[in-house]
């Protein structure tokens, strides 16, 4: 996607202050924006093909259920991470560039990785509360696809977000509330992704 684009007349203009309604709107019509070009074959494609990736290469189900752990942990840290970049420049009110935010990003992974074993045992204890593991692998292959695309929508946002040709619609959140922004962010990369999974079948 080349720009992010609004149009309300209404809201180009600049606001003293924006309400979380406003925030969630805007933020619905960019991520709409966002993935107008995508199609659900190539994200069901794509997500199948990162599954059996991973079901091939463990060696038994103990070991693909934990494999997927990991992931589930990684993907979700990493989302955590994409978070908070965004609402340092919310709140410094502040668009920082392209090569500072995937420097932020890549260190955040980075150390991520470095924790992973001890963050993965946080989310195991989550986990364990479904105790029959058929469910709790489709729990987790489940969890695992929806975060897939949660992950991209936000990346693919948050890099499209500091572009310059997109800066006056940026920062027309420095008016909003942060955490109201953040909220609203996190809510409908969940729902937008649900959308595009829809009538995945993960083949078990």
């Amino acid at each position: 996607m080349a720009s992010l684009k609004y149009t309300n007349k209404q809201h180009r203009k600049e606001l003293t202050a924006m309400t979380k309604k406003e925030a969630a709107h805007i933020l619905s019509v960019l991520l709409h924006e966002l993935t107008k070009h995508w199609t659900k074959e190539k994200i069901h494609s794509d997500v199948l093909e990162t599954i059996m990736k991973l079901r091939i290469q463990s060696a038994d189900e103990q070991e693909y259920i934990h494999g997927l752990l990991m992931n589930v942990t990684f993907a979700t840290e990493s989302a955590h991470a994409l978070q908070q970049i965004f609402g340092a420049m919310l709140e410094k009110q502040s668009l920082f560039s392209p090569k500072a935010v995937e420097n932020m990003f890549n260190e955040a992974q980075a150390n991520i990785r470095d924790h992973l074993l001890e963050l993965t045992d946080r989310y195991r204890e989550h986990f364990k509360q479904t105790v029959d593991r058929t469910e709790r692998k489709e729990q987790l292959e489940r969890s695992y696809s929806a975060l897939l695309i949660v992950n991209r929508i936000q990346t693919d946002f948050l890099f499209q977000f500091i572009q310059e040709h997109n800066q006056e619609v940026a920062r027309q959140f420095f008016n909003a509330n942060p955490s109201d922004v953040l909220e609203a962010f996190h809510h409908l990369s969940s729902v937008y992704a649900s959308r595009w999974l829809e009538g995945l079948e993960l083949h078990y």
